[in-house]
């Protein structure tokens, strides 16, 4: 009986070491991300789809559908750290990190997407950000795509450029066209930086600044549009792995010069238990990253109304080309 009594004292005592070291990472956390500006949205005022689980659960279990985050991250062209209202979104992302398959899928929108933009009528999804900037934005991507998404990311260029340097640059894949752009480009970017212009010398996968990442992220003259959605998000991917190869220490103290850069209206609570997940199993994650663009080319097509140029898509096919991405079995 006595034993049993110390055993049961012991694993009490191991519960509320647990409970401590808990609330403690809670704490951490929750100071590191308190670094961002956070701006809150009112989400009656995004058109979030209620009825979204109904309409995919023939793809997915209510318990795998709440486990899945979606994200918009907005890339602006303000190039002003201190005011990133200034600009238009010229890139528009969606970051769904699914904890039941452990995997990050990252959906580029084009920018140039034709859509019914509320109290503005048909134009650019990227006009929307323009108009009303976040909240307009997530308004019209709910609207148009049948989604719930409320939360956001919101970097500027000058942002971009200080990650990635931070973490002593990124390794992404380049051709021989797309190595000159970024060396006749770049210089753009180093005197947003104030860092030396450096050149880059080879092809293949290649270690790119922070200023070489952001010229070719940016880069629509070697392809297309669609191109360059597509070294975006393999910005990001890179970005990502870049990430997972750090060790916990080392992110923690990057955390809160980085965490600057951002501006967003997620509840860090809200978030911890992804977190968590993805540091448990980095390497699924990492080694599970979907990359893709919806609405994709196949259903779509190039469009001149008066004058301007518009990709024009099948709404319908494209938010069930996002619910099959997002909820697939």
């Amino acid at each position: 009986m006595k034993k049993s009594g110390k055993i049961l004292k012991v694993l009490f005592l191991f519960v509320i070491i647990l409970f401590i070291i808990g609330i403690g990472v809670i704490l951490y956390i929750n100071m590191l991300f308190s670094n961002m500006k956070h701006e809150d949205l009112k989400t009656s005022e995004l058109s979030v789809n209620n009825e979204l689980y109904d309409q995919v659960k023939d793809k997915v279990s209510k318990e795998d559908f709440d486990k899945v985050e979606n994200i918009v991250l907005f890339g602006t062209d303000s190039r002003d750290t201190e005011n990133m209202d200034t600009g238009r979104a010229d890139t528009i992302m969606v970051a769904s990190v699914n904890q039941a398959k452990k995997s990050i899928k990252l959906i580029s929108i084009p920018r140039d997407t034709y859509v019914e933009v509320p109290d503005y009528g048909k134009t650019k999804i990227n006009h929307s950000y323009a108009y009303g900037k976040e909240s307009l934005a997530i308004k019209t991507i709910n609207k148009n795509f049948g989604l719930n998404i409320t939360d956001y990311a919101t970097i500027d260029f000058s942002g971009l450029i200080h990650i990635i340097n931070s973490i002593g640059g990124i390794d992404v894949e380049i051709t021989e066209e797309e190595k000159n752009y970024i060396n006749n480009r770049s210089k753009e970017a180093y005197e947003i930086s104030k860092n030396e212009y450096e050149k880059v010398i080879n092809t293949g996968v290649v270690k790119l600044t922070g200023e070489q990442a952001l010229t070719h992220s940016r880069n629509r003259t070697v392809g297309n549009d669609f191109t360059r959605a597509s070294r975006q998000r393999a910005v990001l991917e890179a970005l990502i792995s870049r990430f997972s190869s750090l060790g916990i220490q080392d992110i923690l103290s990057l955390s809160d010069d980085l965490l600057k850069e951002v501006k967003t209206n997620i509840n860090v609570n809200k978030y911890i238990p992804v977190l968590i997940s993805i540091v448990i199993n980095k390497t699924e994650y990492t080694n599970n990253i979907i990359s893709k663009q919806i609405p994709a080319t196949k259903y779509s097509q190039d469009k001149m109304i008066k004058g301007i140029y518009y990709f024009a898509t099948d709404l319908n096919v494209a938010k069930q080309d996002f619910y099959e991405t997002l909820y697939d079995k």
